[in-house]
């Protein structure tokens, strides 16, 4: 990155994570990641940056309780019961707003300075309606401010978006040197030149928390594999690797703010391995006091002895393995990212380096477009032979991905046309071939094989 911003007017700029509206919702060391990389270069280009993050349970004036967290770092989040969309309402699940209070978002809201620049993200497709919510009471108090809309949601779904949000503007992707130019011209000054490669070697900006007790990281960006399921390369520029400077350079910095729990949120951490061995053996090196988790699952077929070990050294734990289906025809068709032979030889690699069954979860996706129950329960037995804990995760229809183009014509409409459709909980109530019964029972089998591990 180069430049300097002498002599400009001082701009502002807020950034909101909004509310999640849904069936259910933890917090699993959840940040708006992407936006806090924008939060950095925003201020390197001597622009004022506020964040309102709606899902900050730590936040002031957040209700006591909510700020309790486990050894883990998780918790729960504060939440109210709200109105079910009219589509909704034959679920038979509480319908929940997550986060923030209505009237602590709006106080904060007015205590902010007036922005030149609003920018909100959106995480999953289905939870537009906490998104469209923050804008229109950002609209009630900042009423002449453009917003520019982006994540998740906002990629996906941009149409539904353009159409219905509210924002001025909807930003399809992840953020490049175009999205910093748009944002130049929207405020009316120009930003600090920078290329995508170094915005991939950004950290985000933490210093916009007042308390924080974990991270949320990335080794790389994207994925090079292309599951049947999954909307990674809609969502995500090419797979890269960071370089190893600037992740030590973060973790360093994390070291200082005594930060111990940390979310490894890579897609591929492990693909091309010699890559996150070297950055884990400085970890290691530097005596290091770190906790990693791995939400996103780990691929199985990369897992060595030396990579285990390290992982081990370096703090991993609870770990959570991509194996999905242990169906082979299955694996083939979605991507074929690992085998059966693999996901064992990985858990005996990984217990080798002193992991133990309870402590690796993998996970087993249920309901995918002509997935029998039995396949499922096999799915499961197969997971508790290699003595791990079961991880179940329902399938989500997402438009653009290959699996989705397996529905038939008529439901791929309806639930393009409407996002809500596309929530996993209310995809049961639908899918012909996985309903509520069969969820419940395969939940029912799923605890009672985990038990015998625990």
């Amino acid at each position: 990155m180069h430049g300097g911003t002498e002599g400009r007017a001082m701009k502002n700029a807020l950034l909101i994570n909004p509310r999640v509206y849904d069936f259910k919702c933890h917090d699993f060391w959840m940040k708006p990641y992407g936006l806090l990389k924008i939060a950095y270069v925003l201020k390197q280009s001597g622009i004022n940056v506020s964040l309102i993050d709606c899902m900050d349970r730590h936040a002031d004036g957040m209700p006591e309780e909510f700020k309790k967290s486990d050894k883990l770092g998780r918790g729960m989040f504060y939440s109210e019961e709200a109105q079910k969309p009219e589509i909704y309402k034959a679920v038979p699940r509480k319908y929940k707003q997550y986060g923030m209070p209505d009237e602590l978002f709006k106080e904060k809201l007015r205590k902010t300075e007036k922005p030149d620049i609003v920018l909100v993200t959106s995480s999953m497709t289905y939870m537009y309606e906490g998104v469209f919510k923050a804008i229109s009471v950002i609209k009630e108090i900042f009423p002449s401010t453009p917003i520019i809309l982006g994540g998740t949601y906002a990629t996906l779904c941009a149409e539904h978006a353009e159409k219905y949000s509210g924002a001025a503007r909807v930003w399809k992707g992840s953020a490049n040197s175009e999205y910093f130019n748009l944002l130049g011209k929207e405020i009316k000054t120009g930003l600090i030149p920078i290329t995508d490669t170094e915005f991939a070697d950004i950290a985000p900006d933490y210093s916009l928390y007042n308390n924080l007790n974990s991270v949320s990281v990335r080794f790389s960006e994207g994925c090079p594999f292309a599951c049947s399921y999954c909307a990674i390369k809609q969502t995500s520029a090419d797979f890269r690797q960071r370089s190893a400077a600037a992740i030590m350079k973060e973790l360093e910095n994390y070291a200082k703010l005594k930060i111990k729990n940390i979310a490894v949120y890579d897609d591929a951490l492990l693909f091309k391995n010699s890559f996150i061995k070297s950055i884990l053996k400085s970890v290691i090196e530097g005596g290091f006091d770190f906790r990693f988790y791995t939400p996103n699952g780990l691929h199985a077929a990369y897992i060595d002895e030396e990579t285990a070990i390290v992982m081990k050294k370096a703090g991993f734990m609870d770990l959570r393995l991509s194996l999905e289906t242990s169906d082979e025809t299955m694996q083939k068709a979605s991507g074929g990212k690992v085998s059966n032979m693999q996901f064992s030889e990985a858990v005996k690699i990984l217990k080798g380096a002193g992991f133990l069954g309870k402590d690796i979860g993998a996970y087993i996706l249920a309901g995918l477009p002509g997935q029998s129950t039995d396949t499922i329960k096999r799915d499961m037995e197969f997971t508790a032979q290699n003595k791990v804990l079961i991880k179940l995760a329902n399938y989500s229809p997402i438009p653009e991905t290959a699996d989705f183009d397996k529905l038939p014509t008529e439901m791929r409409e309806q639930i393009t046309k409407e996002p809500l459709m596309q929530n996993e909980t209310y995809y049961l109530s639908v899918n012909p071939e996985y309903g509520y019964d069969e969820n419940e029972k395969i939940k029912l089998l799923s605890a009672d094989l985990n038990k015998k591990l625990l």
